[in-house]
Formats: structure tokens, C-alpha cells, sequence
């Protein structure tokens, strides 16, 4: 059997042609009220979305269209809702012939295969401007550590290769993906974080360090003469020369996904992020219009995985496009993701007195468009000093009298600009109606 990396197009495209008809029939359409919300009235019937191609007939979502109103709790929205009698009457056979000997001779152990299948254990905070928990299941997890162990050998590591992590523990996805990669790989590994890693380093033979960018490396002062390769989670060009003796390889992932996507060590930064075709769905599409184009924000579908379900999702995440030929260090077959990754335009960061926060423009201006007491509104962006953070502006028009126009448009730009998650300071002024989101 051809290995999943070595799939010629073809071949990849009918795996992932069987695996999105299995997600949408045994998954989504049953189980999730969300999706088949979406599917049902575009005349797709959960038996007949049964192709990649048709999957631009859904809409693209993301985190402002699943919580308009900036409460994350929205995301709960995302978790399929399986019942035992669900898992039965979807499970794939194998599976399920086990299910039913152990339902007749050992109701525990049955008890458990289905709780692993079905009930959320694991969940990491994804989301740009909100702070979205995506859950996964037992079972997911045992795929999110296969995609890992893919990640591993991309990467050109071993399970002899030792890890240790300086990533922090702040439930993003680099953190809890990374774990479950060695794992996969069977690789020891230290999660020591930021505060212990130098620590880590000066007692064991880590030949792999993992970090977020070229500040957190200098922190840990001169490698050991151990270390041979340095994970960063961001693209950071200070890396590479702060690691004097070791190469540098970058990991990466949407914030909503499940696994990191890794550079190959032969084509390095120039050959792209390897993707897992038989795992997911990645498309590209306009961020202003949703329409697909080959540059622009990445679409996920997941695919054989339960917990939080995700079709056609826009991850922010901005990109130049997919190089589908062989990659020309590794000679994998599947699809890489340009190492060019920016932040969506339509996000703006806006560092605040709490501290920095993503605002999502789109929410403010879905929070401003129903506003019968406005006649007219505009957004602007402008970068504050320093150049890393943004000004977000909101002048409006009131309809009557200003003072409650401002009061009523400030109170609904707090919600959608997050509010609830980061306090934010907006300062209105009432003669022009401007309302201003300030560093």
C-alpha cells in the first residue's frame, strides 16, 4: 500500500473523496444540528456530499458567524452530539463488530470504546479574536498523534531524538499538538516550558528543542552541543541566527485545528509546510468576498475526527497559495502550504492598557450594519507607534440624538470586539460621533 505522503493526486483525491462522504454521513449530518443547518438548505442531502468538489457549495464559516455576539461559549455549537445509539448505527464495521462482542461479554469494556468515540476529554483554545475551546475526543486524539508522528518524520527526527519544549502552557494549539507528536513518534520528550527549559537542557541530552520565536531562544542562553534541530512555532527569522549550531524547522498550524503541519530539513523554508490530504480538506479563498482563489485565507475540513467538528472553516490565517509537484527537498507528494503566513487583514491587532487583543473588523461592522438609530458608519485602521500593533477608528452617523447612538454603538463594538474575553477601552467623542479602539 502506498504510504500517505508518496499518494499520487489522483489517489489522494479519492481517499479524501471517501473520507468527506464518511464525515458528513456518519458524523456531521447526524450528530451536529450546526452543519446540517448549513448543508440542508443548499439541497446537498447528507448522502450526497460525497466529493471535495462539491464542498464549495456550503459556506465558509468561521469563529464571528458561530459567536456574532463575541461569547465563545458559541464554540459549543462545534461538539458533535453522538449517542451510543448514534455510534452504532455509524461506526465504520470493524469497529463496530468489536463494539458488539464487548456489549455481550464485557459491558465495561464496551462502555469505555464508545465513551473514547464519542465524549470530548482533551480541549485546546483556538480562535483569533475570541478564545475558542475545540475539543477532541480519546479517539481523536490517537489520530492527532498519528498526524504528529507525520510531523516527526517530516521533520527528519527519530524516536532516539530527545525534546524538550519551551513552548508556553497557554492552551494554544502548538502546545497541546506538539506532546502528542512525540508520542506518535515514540519519541521522551520534557514539556518544561518557558521558566524550566534551560533548566531541562542542562540535565538531559535533548537533541530537539521546541520554542515560539527567537526571544524565547535567547532566553535560554548557548545550546548544548546535543541539540541538532530548533522547532519554532512562528515565522521567525531571528532563529536561524541565534541557532548557531543547529538547523532550524518551522511547525505550524491554524488555531483551530488539531495537528501542526513541519518543513522538510532537505528543501527547509523554501519547500513549504506538508500537509495531510487524507486527514483534511484545504482550500484557499478570498477573505473580503469567500470566493475560492489561489492566494489567500486557509479553509479547513477535518476529516475522521469527532469532538469539535469543523466543514469549510476560515482560519484567519492568510497564505500564497498551495504547491501541489513533489516537493523538490523530500520528494513527498502531498500538498505544502506556502511558509508565507500572515493574519487576516479583516483582523486587526489592538494593543490595550489589559493588554493586546485581535479585533475581528467584520464583527464590528455586522454590529453596526443593524443599527436603526446610524445612518452611516466607517471603519479605518491605522498602525499605532511602533508599527505592531493597530488604531481602530469607528466614526458613525446618528439618526437622532448622538449621545445615544455613541452609547448604544459603543456598548455593541465592545461585544463583538471581544469584550467579554479582554476588557476593552473605547473612548467616545460625541460631537463627531467617533468612537476609537486605543492602544
Amino acid at each position: 500500500m502506498t504510504s500517505w505522503d508518496r499518494r499520487d493526486r489522483r489517489r489522494q483525491a479519492k481517499v479524501q473523496d471517501a473520507a468527506l462522504a464518511r464525515q458528513v454521513r456518519d458524523n456531521l449530518a447526524p450528530a451536529s444540528p450546526y452543519w446540517a443547518s448549513l448543508i440542508d438548505p443548499i439541497g446537498i442531502a447528507a448522502g450526497h456530499l460525497t466529493r471535495v468538489a462539491e464542498l464549495s457549495a456550503v459556506p465558509a464559516v468561521g469563529e464571528r458567524d458561530l459567536c456574532p455576539d463575541g461569547d465563545p461559549s458559541g464554540a459549543a455549537q462545534l461538539v458533535l452530539q453522538v449517542s451510543e445509539a448514534g455510534y452504532a448505527r455509524h461506526a465504520d464495521g470493524p469497529a463496530l463488530r468489536q463494539a458488539l462482542r464487548r456489549r455481550l461479554t464485557r459491558p465495561a469494556a464496551y462502555a469505555r470504546q464508545v465513551q473514547d468515540a464519542v465524549r470530548p476529554v482533551s480541549y485546546h483554545l483556538g480562535g483569533l479574536a475570541l478564545p475558542l475551546p475545540i475539543a477532541s475526543t480519546r479517539d481523536d486524539l490517537d489520530v492527532i498523534a498519528r498526524a504528529g508522528a507525520r510531523a516527526w518524520a517530516v521533520l527528519g527526527l527519530t524516536a532516539d531524538d530527545l525534546l524538550v519544549s519551551a513552548l508556553p502552557p497557554d492552551g494554544a494549539l502548538a502546545g497541546f499538538a506538539l506532546p502528542y507528536a512525540a508520542l506518535g513518534a515514540g519519541a521522551p520528550a520534557v514539556h518544561a516550558g518557558p521558566d524550566a527549559a534551560a533548566e531541562a537542557l542542562q540535565v538531559l541530552p535533548a537533541t530537539v528543542l521546541a520554542v515560539a520565536d527567537a526571544e524565547a531562544l535567547d532566553g535560554l542562553g548557548r545550546l548544548p552541543a546535543t541539540v541538532h534541530t530548533v522547532l519554532v512555532t512562528v515565522d521567525d527569522t531571528d532563529v536561524a541566527a541565534l541557532a548557531e549550531t543547529a538547523r532550524v524547522l518551522r511547525l505550524w498550524g491554524p488555531p483551530d485545528g488539531r495537528w501542526l503541519y513541519a518543513e522538510c530539513p532537505e528543501g527547509g523554508r523554501g519547500a513549504g509546510l506538508h500537509t495531510y490530504p487524507d486527514l483534511e480538506v484545504l482550500e484557499t479563498i478570498d477573505p473580503a468576498s469567500g470566493e475560492p482563489a489561489p492566494a489567500g485565507e486557509l479553509v479547513l475540513t477535518q476529516l475522521g475526527v469527532r469532538g469539535s467538528a469543523l466543514l469549510r472553516w476560515r482560519t484567519g490565517a492568510v497564505h500564497a497559495g498551495f504547491a501541489i509537484e513533489p516537493c523538490p527537498g523530500c520528494g513527498r507528494t502531498v500538498p505544502r502550504i506556502n511558509p508565507d503566513i500572515r493574519g487576516s487583514a479583516l483582523v486587526a491587532p489592538v494593543q490595550l492598557d489589559a493588554g493586546a487583543v485581535l479585533v475581528d473588523l467584520r464583527a464590528v461592522a455586522g454590529a453596526l450594519a443593524g443599527r436603526p438609530d446610524l445612518t452611516g458608519w466607517r471603519i479605518r485602521v491605522r498602525p499605532a507607534a511602533g508599527g505592531e500593533s493597530s488604531i481602530v477608528d469607528v466614526s458613525i452617523s446618528p439618526a437622532g440624538r448622538p449621545e445615544q447612538a455613541v452609547a448604544g454603538a459603543v456598548a455593541d463594538i465592545e461585544a463583538a470586539a471581544g469584550a467579554r474575553a479582554q476588557p476593552v477601552r473605547i473612548e467616545a467623542g460625541l460631537s463627531g460621533g467617533a468612537i476609537e479602539l486605543t492602544p
